[in-house]
């Protein structure tokens, strides 16, 4: 079985702070920074043991963040709005999909649900599943 890197390497890595837990917003900014420091090396310039400290630190950063940030689930009307944007999409665009240009104006507005057929051309047009919309 090959050797990792040894206790000296991940001292000068680390410091004098082993890898813990985040519990707080200094914690989670000061192993931010060592991520963005190992992340900035060229990957073939790595060693294995700042490779491995960075996976820790990515694994207790995640962690952290989803104790902390929890998002809640995008409605299908906000979903709409923010694949159009991403494709740079106007409301005529979409003329397709609802039929008029009245009928993409209510969908929009949040004045109808989107229908059946509506949420099945929309993923068509969007390339997404039909769950997004749901």
């Amino acid at each position: 079985m090959a050797a990792g890197p040894g206790l000296a390497e991940y001292k000068k890595i680390a410091g004098a702070e082993p890898p813990k837990a985040i519990h707080n917003a200094q914690e989670h900014r000061r192993w931010r920074q060592v991520l963005d420091r190992l992340m900035a090396k060229p990957e073939q310039e790595l060693s294995a043991a700042e490779a491995r400290y960075g996976e820790t630190g990515a694994v207790l950063i995640e962690d952290y963040e989803k104790k902390r940030y929890r998002l809640r689930a995008a409605t299908p009307l906000e979903v709409l709005h923010e694949l159009m944007a991403a494709n740079g999409l106007k409301r005529k665009d979409l003329q397709d999909v609802f039929g008029s240009e009245a009928a993409v104006s209510y969908a929009l507005n949040g004045k109808r649900p989107l229908n059946v057929a509506q949420i099945r051309r929309l993923a068509a047009k969007f390339r997404v599943s039909v769950a997004v919309f749901v």
